[in-house]
């Protein structure tokens, strides 16, 4: 089941959006939602003085969005589970002016951008082929400047120089660790993550071979069982022995 539901005019330069939705089938479960809006604007003038043409246009986009959605199932060997959700903002606006006079054009462009995102989520499966589990959470921001200048011919003759600086952070924290055991091969890992600005990696995993031990434990079994048999073996030959010395004893002319 999924429902979306849109308000807005994109002509009018705004739009509301919302949707929901839920799945079920014979293994799993989910279901999700979301909600976005979005804005925008822009202008455009033109003046023709003389052999001159001057041209003009200017706009700003923004937008905000945010989503979460769950999940649970089963694929015959493991169940796992999952959950997530993000939001985030942008923005951007800019701005052009070009001159043309004699067959060249020059023009000058300016632009600026904003943005802002956050995440969180987990996970974790067990079953047949270990156990494990991972949380996170990260968050940014960013800005950034550009600016251009180009001059064309008619002819697409010309050139252009630009420059641009961006500045961002990131904070956030990744956490997750997990068990397995692989044709006899104990896994046991950690593994992190913190971001701060740069990023710092940590993981730690251990595996440990348990097929000697496995082999070890079935050599004893089967000693044990051999000198169990063999015992076992002896105390019926002995009681064999005895019975028929007794019987020899009780009939020793074989009268019956």
């Amino acid at each position: 089941m999924e429902e979306t539901k849109t308000i807005g005019n994109d002509n009018a330069g705004a739009s509301v959006d919302a949707h929901i939705g839920a799945e079920v089938t014979d293994s799993s479960v989910s279901a999700g939602a979301g909600a976005s809006a979005e804005a925008r604007a822009s202008v455009e003038n033109e003046n023709q003085i003389g052999d001159v043409t001057i041209s003009q246009e200017a706009h700003a986009n923004a937008e905000v969005h945010a989503e979460a959605g769950a999940e649970a199932g089963w694929d015959g060997r493991n169940a796992s589970a999952s959950v997530g959700a993000e939001v985030g903002a942008s923005a951007e606006v800019g701005a052009s002016n070009s001159v043309t006079y004699g067959g060249v054009t020059n023009t000058t462009e300016v632009k600026a951008t904003a943005e802002t995102k956050a995440y969180i989520g987990a996970s974790g499966q067990i079953g047949k082929d270990g156990a494990e589990a991972h949380a996170g959470a990260i968050a940014g921001a960013s800005v950034g400047v550009e600016a251009s200048n180009g001059a064309y011919d008619n002819k697409g003759n010309g050139a252009e120089a630009g420059a641009g600086v961006s500045v961002g952070a990131q904070v956030g924290v990744e956490a997750g660790g997990g068990a397995t055991m692989n044709n006899g091969v104990a896994t046991v890992g950690v593994g992190g993550e913190l971001a701060l600005g740069l990023g710092v990696d940590v993981d730690l995993s251990v595996s440990v071979d348990t097929k000697p031990a496995q082999v070890f434990v079935e050599d004893k079994a089967n000693v044990v069982a051999k000198e169990t048999t063999k015992a076992a073996n002896t105390v019926t030959s002995g009681v064999s022995s005895a019975a028929s010395s007794v019987k020899k004893k009780a009939n020793p002319k074989n009268w019956f």
